[in-house]
């Protein structure tokens, strides 16, 4: 978390536009899930700045038990109330499980570069806008 290209999916949080949602086992924090627009330096070469950025994580423990689909369902209702358009996502595809969940929330692969893919996941068709 505290590597350079990591630190910009959290530091100063909150600020206008963060969308966040944490699990908790019997008050215990066990995973969260959040997006954030980026802007200037943050943004990576394949960054949109019009489209907010996933960032996601379970704790070792609780990974396989369907928390991080409950953290993502959460976060995409809530950024459907925001008023939020897309979400975007890069990962890696050695990473099997978080492909597998990206997919089934509809995320769609739109970048390949090395191991890793960029996938997005449309919430508000602006085709007609």
């Amino acid at each position: 978390m505290d590597e350079a290209r990591n630190r910009r999916f959290w530091s100063g949080w909150m600020r206008a536009g963060d969308v966040g949602i944490v699990a908790e086992d019997d008050q215990i924090r066990i995973g969260a899930a959040w997006i954030r627009s980026l802007a200037g330096e943050e943004l990576s070469p394949i960054d949109d700045p019009e489209v907010p950025v996933l960032a996601i994580g379970v704790e070792r423990d609780y990974r396989g038990r369907g928390v991080g689909g409950l953290l993502m369902d959460a976060l995409i209702a809530e950024a459907r109330v925001k008023g939020v358009r897309a979400i975007s996502l890069t990962t890696g595809l050695f990473n099997d499980a978080a492909v597998r969940l990206y997919r089934r929330r509809g995320f769609e692969e739109v970048l390949r570069r090395g191991d890793g893919v960029q996938m997005h996941l449309v919430l508000e068709d602006t085709s007609a806008d």
